[in-house]
């Protein structure tokens, strides 16, 4: 008999990188799936169940918790699958989950914003993202004994993580099973291919410039310099930010192309480039795993990005692209120009990049693991 698995987030999404591994694993992973969450904003035939308790996602489930309770006690779970960040612990410690077997999904431990690197980047923009969310920042200063005293008290059986930090974090301080799944990530027959006359930089994300867009801007001319026919391709959400993204990007002329029409094959989009950036600035800059990153790898897309937790969380050690220092312009166009100027490395990359994506980061292997950590939380 297929178990019965409860998942319990604060948002539900499969356009965001958490509800996306929510959904990927009720797919792949044998099981009766539902959902408990403060807010879901679609479903499938995934899912034998969705509930929507309303609420703050910021504390969910503090406040809700008879809601929670109830919620669970009719979907009748044989495991609840915890997902969010490393205050996910605490906030289900007390609840209802605690009658229940069940595992965790850490997905990020993020680091306090640098006060320099901050004030550098805008305290207004971190404020308007992700990076300075009240949660992201209690994230931020919770200490690894206390977030394990708290997965104690709430009977986990097993946490998983993309992130290395989260569990070098909880290693040593736990008795349960500590494991680190793949982001998750497509697998396409799409390839980019070597263009060393006209190649294309392509960023991909949402119009902020904590997503590092302004250092790539500022980096551009750079590599123009050393790649003359080089060109800059700016696929963007809109946000608040986007008509000074514009202005900056206004100065590169012809050389950059900017577009904010929905993108309806981003894959294929990735794979016309030659490579593709991700100059995040913060940890959280993206509710991790940052899944634009996996995705240029799945189809042979070079990769340059900053070492942070949301990326970190897909490259890990290993993986076949180029990382940077954030906000830092030199940088970053060195290493784009040595992609766009190295042909057998660039091909090494693009080579290695899919085969990368299915051993380690791909749905399926995410499944494997995940499926692994119920079997022990079932036994």
């Amino acid at each position: 008999m297929s178990p019965r698995i409860s998942h319990v987030i604060a948002e539900f999404s499969r356009r965001e990188a958490m509800g996306r591994t929510v959904f990927e694993t009720a797919t792949r992973v044998p099981g009766v799936h539902s959902i408990v969450a403060a807010h879901v904003h679609d479903t499938s035939d995934a899912f034998a169940d969705a509930v929507a308790l309303g609420g703050q996602m910021e504390t969910f489930p503090l406040g809700r918790s008879e809601a929670l309770a109830g919620a669970l006690a009719a979907q009748r779970p044989d495991l609840v699958h915890v997902h969010g960040g490393a205050l996910a612990p605490l906030l289900v410690a007390g609840s209802a989950v605690r009658d229940y077997r069940s595992v965790v999904t850490i997905y990020a431990w993020p680091r306090m914003p640098n006060p320099r690197r901050l004030r550098q980047a805008g305290v207004r923009a971190a404020v308007d993202s992700n990076v300075l969310r009240p949660r992201v920042l209690a994230t931020s200063v919770l200490p690894g004994p206390v977030a394990a005293v708290a997965l104690r008290r709430a009977g986990v059986r097993a946490v998983l993580s993309p992130d290395p930090r989260v569990l070098a974090k909880l290693a040593g301080r736990l008795s349960v099973p500590l494991h680190r799944m793949g982001s998750g990530a497509p697998e396409s027959e799409l390839r980019a291919a070597w263009d060393g006359e006209a190649p294309v930089v392509l960023f991909v994300g949402r119009a902020e410039t904590v997503r590092g867009v302004d250092t790539l801007i500022e980096a551009f001319p750079r590599v123009r310099a050393a790649v003359p026919g080089a060109r800059l391709r700016l696929l963007l959400l809109p946000r608040p930010e986007l008509d000074a993204i514009a202005a900056q990007a206004a100065a590169l002329g012809d050389a950059v192309e900017i577009s904010t029409e929905p993108i309806a094959d981003v894959l294929a989009a990735m794979a016309s480039a030659q490579v593709g950036t991700w100059p995040f600035k913060f940890d959280y800059t993206t509710s991790p795993p940052a899944m634009a990153v996996a995705e240029a790898l799945s189809v042979g897309l070079p990769v340059v990005s900053t070492s942070v937790a949301c990326v970190d969380a897909v490259l890990g050690e290993g993986a076949p692209a180029l990382t940077v220092p954030a906000q830092d312009p030199q940088a970053l166009a060195d290493a784009l120009i040595r992609l766009l100027r190295d042909r057998p490395l660039w091909q090494r990359y693009a080579a290695e990049s899919p085969e990368f994506v299915r051993s380690r980061l791909g749905w399926d292997q995410m499944a494997a693991v995940t499926e692994a950590a119920y079997d022990e939380a079932l036994r």
